[in-house]
């Protein structure tokens, strides 16, 4: 019993992470991971060890770094300067409250290209500054997505 609630609350971990990819309020891997912690804590299963913990929290690290950097490599290489990278996080988190995950793409596509306006005054720029966003968001979102298929494969490999 004791092992069904716990792979349970893996599970939900692993779904609500899942979430998170696109929410940018929702730790998505750091969740993931924290379902394989408790799984680790709490549970009798020999295979799933230290070693596991620790894999895949590197792994939930690294995306986290990813997450961070992704968005402001998207907006750089298009040629966006910190007013649109700011503009971006503001409007996406505006987003996000207003209209779940594409509020949150249009908000940081809004944001950044405002930003970038405010201090180019230039709409063909600041518009390839802006799209820039969008792309580092959506690479980091199916880069995210890889490392939690890759922590769950790991987890049902050890557990089996």
């Amino acid at each position: 019993m004791l092992e069904f609630v716990l792979l349970s609350v893996v599970g939900i971990f692993f779904i609500v992470g899942l979430f998170g990819i696109v929410a940018p309020v929702i730790p998505s891997l750091p969740l993931a991971w924290l379902g394989i912690f408790i799984y680790t804590i709490f549970s009798q299963h020999e295979n799933i060890g230290i070693n596991i913990v620790i894999i895949t929290g590197f792994i939930a690290l690294f995306g986290v770094i990813v997450d961070l950097v992704s968005n402001i490599l998207g907006a750089k290489l298009f040629g966006a300067s910190m007013y649109g990278i700011v503009g971006s996080i503001i409007g996406g988190l505006a987003g996000f409250v207003v209209g779940s995950i594409f509020g949150a793409i249009i908000g940081s596509f809004v944001g950044a290209f405002v930003g970038e306006y405010t201090k180019r005054k230039l709409w063909k720029e600041s518009l390839q500054a802006a799209l820039g966003t969008i792309v580092g968001f959506i690479l980091g979102s199916v880069f995210k997505i890889v490392l939690l298929i890759t922590m769950a494969v790991i987890f049902i490999i050890a557990l089996f």
